[in-house]
């Protein structure tokens, strides 16, 4: 990349599915010759978050890929994978109900505050087997995207946000129903995909590449009626600032391993590996793009 130049890396979340193929596409990136993980911008939201926090820990993608796949299958319960799933459909019902985005998150917010789910001490202890630091890297530039579960506003947190690396992914990845909203400063916030990607923070930079780990949380009727903005709409504000965008959603292959259950521990290896493969597939026409 150009000295001069700067790019973004958004990644968007879904499930374990979607952490696998994530990282398994950034491990491909690498083993295909070109490095995004070190980004000048990496915005991510609910699994994604946990990405993004593990490709700033310094480790090496390797290590990631291998050692995280490790934790996915040790540390997911089934109990929690089927709560989470009955509860999907009680916010999808919350959703095509609501009259606007905004009323919709603030409905999905109060369902969340009254769900029974585990204690916030489980869960940060369940995220922090995630995470090989939990120490912000403050040398990167790393945003980490959630949702105020009483209002349903947008809130982001970095580096310099004076709370715990571990505190913002949790709360970033806190999918409502399955996981508990996190208190940070008196406050409860819950999964940042209810946002939406978030792909309009990389405006500003010349390149912007985004992976979506589910192709379904950009189109209706998912995306528009929960999300702050439709990612159409974020992609024209990237492209009105000047940007150069490349979307990387999982190729047929992909789709068909990761099957339609997000939570599936058991599909776990097989969509890193489809990611990966799909990444070395791509490795090319992603250098370009990244080094212009």
């Amino acid at each position: 990349m150009d000295g001069n130049l700067s790019n973004a890396l958004i990644l968007s979340g879904t499930g374990i599915t979607g952490i696998a193929w994530e990282l398994g596409v950034l491990f491909g990136f690498e083993e295909g010759g070109v490095d995004v993980i070190n980004a000048n911008l990496i915005a991510s939201t609910s699994a994604g978050s946990i990405v993004g926090a593990q490709i700033c820990s310094g480790k090496k993608m390797e290590y990631l890929y291998h050692q995280q796949l490790k934790f996915i299958k040790e540390t997911m319960k089934n109990e929690v994978i089927i709560k989470g799933q009955e509860f999907r459909k009680m916010m999808a019902a919350v959703i095509m109900s609501s009259p606007d985005s905004k009323t919709a998150r603030i409905r999905i917010g109060e369902a969340a505050l009254a769900a029974s789910t585990m204690s916030e001490g489980e869960y940060l202890e369940l995220i922090a087997e995630y995470l090989p630091s939990q120490e912000w890297d403050r040398k990167r530039n790393l945003i980490i995207n959630t949702v105020n579960a009483e209002n349903g506003e947008w809130v982001t947190f970095d580096s310099n946000s004076n709370i715990p690396l571990l505190i913002a992914v949790a709360a970033s990845s806190a999918v409502p129903g399955m996981f508990p909203p996190i208190t940070i400063n008196g406050k409860r916030y819950i999964d940042g995909g209810i946002a939406g990607t978030n792909a309009d923070l990389g405006k500003g930079y010349d390149g912007v590449l985004i992976l979506v780990a589910e192709p379904s949380i950009i189109h209706p009727p998912m995306g528009p009626t929960m999300h702050r903005k439709s990612f159409q709409e974020e992609l024209k504000e990237l492209e009105q600032s000047g940007c150069k965008v490349m979307i990387i959603t999982p190729d047929e292959e992909s789709l068909r391993i990761k099957g339609t259950n997000p939570w599936d521990v058991t599909l776990a290896s097989a969509s890193a590996e489809a990611g990966y493969r799909q990444g070395i597939s791509l490795s090319e026409e992603v250098k370009s793009f990244w080094d212009f």
